[in-house]
């Protein structure tokens, strides 16, 4: 996993290839503050997804991650006292997103809360 990244959930029923949502970890929420600090993960988070895909076969490659800086949390409900993802609560509150994350043709999305 990249350093910055706290969560993953890997997702994406009926899509043609799956994405991923990351929950950013406390540092590089506060780097993101800056345009030049954001630019810059950006960049690493694309670099890392390329990583990842070469490891993967064609239908598992992952099409874009889709970088939340909200956090997960018990509260929020995403997150069980465990600190294991919620797939379904994640898919409930985001998937109507997928198509146009996909349709955006970029490797790295941030979605505002």
């Amino acid at each position: 996993m990249h350093s910055s990244v706290e969560a993953c959930c890997v997702t994406g029923a009926n899509l043609g290839q799956p994405l991923a949502l990351l929950m950013l970890n406390v540092d590089a929420v506060k780097k993101v503050s800056d345009p030049a600090g954001k630019s810059e993960l950006e960049a690493s988070l694309a670099q890392h997804l390329k990583h990842v895909n070469e490891a993967l076969d064609p239908h598992e490659q992952l099409d874009c991650l889709v970088v939340m800086t909200e956090a997960w949390t018990v509260d929020n409900d995403l997150i069980t006292p465990t600190f294991k993802v919620k797939r379904n609560r994640v898919e409930d509150l985001f998937a109507k997103n997928y198509d146009t994350w996909v349709g955006m043709r970029k490797k790295v999305i941030w979605h505002q809360a």
